[in-house]
């Protein structure tokens, strides 16, 4: 993955700018969109039960509309809960193929693209032109996200 050119003191700000605080705990706010995400994939037939990576980061950035400053009308939404119908397959699939498990964290508009979290901590971005690599971490992954830097799945 080609490490982002946004360095991590900027990202922050740019969370900042965006409603984010360091220590922000939103876990009860954001626990009944994670029930919402995890009764949708077992109704879909695809369990995809939350682990503690995707917790932790839903906890600190869940339920916040990150704006691209840069391009208008373009924002990531951490919420597990929206999406398209078959997204769970969708999401089934790769993580058969990646060999990891993999939880819907969020996604942006105005394209739709599903923002997936493995458990390891590492960002993909699903979407209908292919799979893509976002980042290694939140900060690389957000960086990644707002200059439109994606690293295509093989």
């Amino acid at each position: 993955m080609t490490v982002t050119t946004r360095p991590r003191g900027e990202v922050e700000r740019w969370l900042v700018r965006n409603g984010w605080e360091p220590g922000r705990d939103v876990s009860e706010r954001v626990a009944e969109f994670i029930e919402c995400a995890e009764d949708w994939a077992k109704r879909e037939g695809f369990p995809a039960p939350v682990f503690d990576a995707a917790r932790d980061f839903l906890r600190s950035y869940g339920l916040l509309e990150l704006k691209a400053e840069k391009h208008p009308g373009r924002s990531l939404e951490i919420n597990p809960a929206g999406g398209h119908e078959s997204d769970y397959e969708s999401i089934a699939e790769l993580t058969e193929e990646l060999g990891v498990r993999l939880f819907r964290v969020g996604f942006d508009m105005p394209e739709w693209g599903r923002i997936l979290m493995d458990e390891a901590g590492r960002f993909y971005y699903l979407h209908w032109s292919g799979s893509y690599v976002l980042g290694n971490d939140v900060y690389e992954a957000l960086g990644n996200w707002l200059v439109n830097n994606l690293e295509e799945l093989d």
